[in-house]
């Protein structure tokens, strides 16, 4: 490997023989290198491969204006999280978050909280990201001696969420998630009913929900040639048919996207299931 930038003693961009551009970080890894040397990539404790010009270029950019120890704490915070959810994230994450992290370290110390207004749409429809980012808050805390609020950890848990998603847009993220939330607040008000979060049901619901929107989003909804266990489906739950209509309307008016009636279907068994289960109750 040849150096072509140094950061700091722990952060170095290397290039391989087949020009593939990857950043080595490790203890004292590039102490009294410069660019041209080779290093021995086995010595780094982390790598990151960068396969795409974007991508080399917003990194690079970023580590010109941002403590070099802060990638070394977001690369942590990754790390523990992948673990955490047992996923792979996207190679965007280390920059956005990265960036995220360092600009939130920046305000905390110039006493300017970002409010999160989804922060109550988060932590309900992405638990799992929650509680890791939680994790994140307390990594941060420990190394930086400053403790984010709770509003960060909406915001981490979003990265998250964003780079599990294939790497999407975070405004794509953000669309998707007050989309689940109008959603829920359509099936809630049609029935007059607060649903109990806690339920499996309602989990499953937003589960269901949340990748129906995500297809909306894609252009991907499935369909069905045969209409006949639609029908049936539509019989048997007639208020759910009725308020499916009304997602249905929202959906055409919000993204101009007709849901298909394989798509109502699945909504409104969902719906019954959930509707079902606090009639009961």
């Amino acid at each position: 490997m040849v150096i072509k930038k140094v950061y700091n003693n722990n952060i170095v961009l290397v290039e391989n023989n087949q020009q593939l551009e990857m950043v080595l970080i490790g203890r004292g890894l590039a102490f009294g290198k410069k660019p041209g040397d080779k290093i021995d990539a086995g010595l780094a404790e982390k790598r990151f491969v960068i396969d795409s010009p974007e991508l080399t270029s917003r990194f690079t950019e970023l580590m010109g204006q941002i403590p070099a120890n802060h990638l070394e704490l977001s690369w942590r915070i990754i790390e523990e999280a992948q673990k955490f959810l047992k996923v792979t994230f996207s190679d965007a994450i280390y920059v956005a978050l990265t960036d995220h992290i360092s600009y939130a370290l920046y305000r905390s110390k110039q006493g300017l909280p970002l409010k999160n207004n989804l922060l109550w749409e988060i932590k309900r429809f992405y638990p799992k990201e929650y509680e890791a980012a939680k994790k994140a808050i307390k990594i941060i805390a420990y190394y930086e001696n400053t403790w984010l609020p709770e509003d960060e950890a909406g915001y981490i848990a979003l990265h998250f969420v964003n780079a599990t998603q294939s790497g999407e847009e975070m405004e794509t993220t953000i669309l998707a998630t007050r989309t689940v939330q109008k959603t829920l607040r359509i099936i809630q008000i049609h029935f007059n009913l607060h649903l109990n979060e806690d339920s499996l049901d309602y989990q499953r619901l937003v589960t269901h929900i949340r990748y129906f929107v995500h297809r909306v989003l894609e252009g991907e909804l499935t369909d069905s040639d045969d209409d006949t266990l639609y029908e049936q489906v539509k019989a048997v739950y007639p208020g759910c048919y009725s308020c499916v209509c009304k997602i249905q309307e929202y959906f055409l008016q919000k993204f101009k996207t007709n849901i298909t009636n394989e798509e109502k279907m699945y909504l409104m068994l969902h719906i019954g299931r959930v509707i079902r289960r606090e009639d009961i109750k």
